[in-house]
Formats: structure tokens, sequence, C-alpha cells
């Protein structure tokens, strides 16, 4: 049976319309029973509570929608989202004995690994560089305030360390949120925009939706900067494993660094910004073996 996809016969409209209907239906169910439960058996404002009701937004948000979408619209949900293996170059490659040699996928893994290692610099670059330009207004003061409230409530969180409340933080903090926002932004929204767009407003686009979704304007830049990175990461290997992984390892990292901050979340650099600077060079190599590995294979499918 060939591969069918609906959306491409579909309007815009309709395609948009349809997700968004999906979205809020799913937020509703998930979100409302998750809502009806906690406040009955956990209360809203203890841990267990917090962690959740935060598991019932996610999946309600970001997880379940993309997955209903992909079921209704393709006869293939898995190819439809990317979720093919990685790295996914298309089609295999045929060649002569004496033609080109396609390069070993720990190449691919390896250029992943050395995006992701220098991503962590790059990020507290740009949050060093977010503090500075945020300007000292009253509008910028109660974002301020806002944040430190969401700060104070994920610090509850992080503040039980027993076996099971690291499990459920990991689920809730770093495995949900990985893989329902790459389905939802780079499986969903990137996809949709890329089809009426070029790659990079797909990218820029989504990155968009991806910074102003998180609701943090004082991290807006990092956020941003990290959604373009998953966007070319999915678009280079051709497989959204590869953001996810990225997404994952990047949540893992700032939670395990709070809890050895003590349960402290690190909001501010303390790193120098020299440091942060020569951090950078892993990043540059592995996007630009990244590059070199994609042109191989586009010059062995001529």
């Amino acid at each position: 049976m060939s591969y069918l996809d609906k959306t491409l016969e579909w309007s815009n409209t309709r395609t948009l319309f349809s997700f968004i209907i999906i979205t809020l239906a799913s937020l509703v169910f998930f979100g409302g029973i998750g809502f009806s439960s906690v406040s009955s058996t956990y209360g809203l404002t203890t841990p267990a509570g917090m962690r959740w009701m935060q598991f019932s937004i996610s999946l309600g948000l970001f997880l379940m929608p993309p997955l209903f979408f992909a079921q209704i619209v393709s006869n293939n949900p898995l190819k439809f989202l990317c979720l093919v293996f990685l790295p996914s170059y298309v089609n295999p490659i045929h060649t002569r004995k004496n033609g080109l040699k396609a390069p070993p996928l720990w190449h691919t893994y390896m250029s992943l690994a050395l995006m992701c290692f220098g991503a962590f610099f790059a990020v507290d670059l740009l949050a060093q560089l977010n503090q500075l330009i945020v300007p000292d207004l009253p509008y910028f003061q109660k974002l301020k305030i806002q944040e430190e409230e969401v700060r104070k409530a994920v610090q509850t969180l992080l503040k039980q360390t027993s076996p099971t409340a690291l499990i459920a933080n990991f689920v809730v903090m770093v495995l949900v949120p990985a893989l329902g926002e790459e389905l939802f932004f780079r499986g969903i929204l990137q996809k949709l925009f890329q089809r009426n767009f070029n790659l990079r407003f797909a990218v820029v686009a989504t990155s968009l939706c991806f910074a102003v979704a998180h609701q943090q304007p004082l991290s807006f830049i990092p956020l941003f900067f990290m959604g373009v990175l998953l966007g070319y990461a999915k678009y280079w290997t051709g497989s959204l494993w590869a953001a996810i992984l990225l997404h994952g390892i990047n949540n893992g990292f700032a939670l395990f660094s709070s809890y050895a901050a003590g349960g402290k979340l690190q909001y501010e650099s303390t790193m120098d910004i020299s440091w942060s600077i020569a951090g950078i060079t892993p990043l540059v190599i592995g996007i630009y073996w990244m590059l070199k590995i994609r042109q191989r294979h586009k010059e062995m499918q001529r």
C-alpha cells in the first residue's frame, strides 16, 4: 500500500483548523482529567499534584495532538511525523564497487554529540546576552516577578531527592517535554510551514512559536536558538529522533545540574564569558561535519 498523506490534498485552512480542534479537544480532555484527579487526590499545591498537573497538560497539549493528527491524516503516522530510523537519508544508497562510500553511521552520531555539547555553551552565552539587553522598565520587572514564581514552583519539586521523586521529575521535566514538544513543533508545525514556505522560514517561524510557548520572555533568545538548532537537526538527519535526543539531553543536563546545585535552577550564568565563547567550537565543528555528511549523501544520489 502506497504512502498516504491527506494534508497534501487539504487546504491550509482545513489542515490548520483540524490540528487546532484536535489540540483543544486533547487539552480539555487530558487537562480536565488531570485537574479533577489531582485536586481530589493530591491537591494542586503539593509536589505530587504539581507533577501530575504538569504531566497531564504536557500530555494533552503537546504529546497527544500530533499522534492523533498523524493517525487521522496518514496511513503511516511514524513516517508522517518523521519518526524514522536515525539517521534517515531518504532512500538507501546503491553504488558501484568503486563508487562513493556512504559515511559511517557513527559520523552522524558524533556530529550530533558535538552539537549537543557545544549547545550548552551557546545557550549559556546567549543567556548572558539576554540578561544584558533586557531594559530596566516596569513591564520587564513584572516579567521577572512572574518567572520567579515559576522558578519557586519548580524548585519545590527539585527539593525532593527520593528515588521516586527523581524518576518522576525526569519523566515530567525531561522525557515528556522532549518527546511532546518535538512532535508538536518540529513534527507538525515545521512540516506544515515548510510545505507553504521555504525551509529557513519554517525553522524560524517554528522556533518563534517554540520560544513563545515556553512563556519565559527573559530567556527568549536561548530558547529561540535551541529551536533553530533542533529544527535543522531534524532536517539534516531526516529524522525527528535527532531533535528529540538533543532536546532530551539539554533538558536532562539542566535538571541534573540543578540537583548538583542543591535543587536550585541555574537561570543565571555563572560561567566566565571566555569559556562560553570557547565552548561554541564543538558546536561549529558538529554543524560543519553534519553538513559534510549530508552533502556526501546528496552526491551519492546523483
